[in-house]
């Protein structure tokens, strides 16, 4: 009988030894988790929220080190894409604020093949303290085109062959010349002579020429979020921003109609046009290689993609799947960015299995 207890202890004995064993090497393999670099390219416009998620992600992933490089949209796919071409490793992620851009430029040469559509923006015109006529504007007794048009002000936008928040400002002046002048009684509206040859006035030039430089009052910077620092110095009293952007840095800004602000889905009331269709009716001539090609409007949609050569893919897995939960939605909703929800995708057969689930066909 003691002999059998002796059994039966030592059998406990090992057991807890063997479970003692397992639960550290467990413990130890949750410890480590993910690791390595995970290195992302993304807007200009995605600085702010990209910052937070990568605090939130790096909490939770220590072993984790995210590297971050934005700029104009078509600048980062550009920097990419050339970076690749010499042999050196691309970036994991591109995060665009146009989404087009990426299978525009990525996709023929085989650099991405897929992009997830996830939240929309809005363009907004910022002004500075002191801005002259700001005041008129916001009470409605004028409009800001009359202002850009005939008062010396100086204005500003980013360059279009750069950064989508500069042609997408060319397009506003478009629709905004169609929505108030050309086809104002479509809407219900009196035709306005101040809306009257508004684009030429005010980005004057062929198009391939126009928005690129600086002319009389209009000043052109590289990327949006670099005319901010320029409000807030004095030395520029309006610019074109996307309305998060002036959310973030907390600016004061003139909201836009909805039919020429690009940030818009559905019908136009009772005009039997939707936002897309009119926002299509602009278009821009931009840089593609040494080529340019056409671009229409379309409602503000970012998009977001990992490189078919991306170095730590699995990260990118990882931090994409991270980037749609309902945390990281939370962040871009904050910082006045409205999430597509469900998210959307171009090309839903061809994502990592683990992003499959997480979006719908667009």
């Amino acid at each position: 009988m003691s002999s059998r207890k002796n059994k039966l202890c030592m059998v406990a004995v090992a057991l807890a030894m063997v479970l003692t064993l397992a639960s550290g090497i467990v413990g130890c393999a949750e410890e480590e988790g993910l690791a390595g670099t995970l290195t992302i390219y993304h807007a200009g416009s995605l600085i702010e929220p990209f910052e937070q998620l990568e605090d939130l992600y790096e909490a939770d992933n220590p072993n984790v080190d995210i590297l971050r490089e934005s700029g104009g949209s078509n600048l980062m796919i550009n920097t990419a894409i050339t970076e690749q071409k010499a042999g050196e490793d691309p970036p994991d992620i591109l995060a665009s604020a146009d989404y087009e851009l990426i299978p525009t430029l990525m996709y023929e040469d085989g650099y991405a093949e897929w992009t997830i559509i996830y939240v929309r923006n809005t363009m907004v015109l910022c002004y500075r303290d002191g801005a002259p006529f700001a005041d008129e504007i916001e009470a409605g007794s004028r409009t800001w085109y009359d202002v850009l048009k005939n008062e010396d002000v100086k204005w500003g936008h980013s360059d279009p062959d750069l950064d989508p928040c500069g042609y997408r400002t060319l397009m506003v002046f478009q629709l905004a010349e169609q929505y108030y002048y050309a086809q104002a009684e479509t809407f219900g509206l009196t035709p306005d002579e101040d809306a009257n040859g508004l684009y030429d006035a005010c980005i004057p030039g062929n198009d391939q020429e126009r928005g690129r430089t600086n002319q009389g009052n209009e000043v052109v910077r590289a990327k949006s979020v670099d005319l901010v620092s320029l409000l807030e110095s004095g030395d520029l009293d309006y610019a074109f921003e996307y309305k998060s952007v002036a959310v973030q840095k907390e600016l004061d800004y003139i909201e836009l109609e909805e039919a020429i602000n690009l940030g818009q889905m559905g019908e136009i009331s009772d005009s039997g046009t939707t936002y897309q269709d009119f926002y299509a009716q602009a278009s821009v001539e931009l840089k593609k290689g040494s080529e340019y090609a056409t671009y229409t409007g379309a409602t503000i949609l970012y998009g977001i993609t990992i490189l078919k050569e991306a170095p730590n893919a699995d990260l990118a897995v990882d931090f994409i799947k991270f980037l749609l939960s309902k945390e990281g939605q939370d962040v871009m909703e904050d910082n006045g960015q409205p999430v597509v929800d469900p998210p959307k995708c171009d090309n839903p057969d061809k994502l990592p299995s683990a992003l499959k689930k997480l979006v719908k066909q667009l």
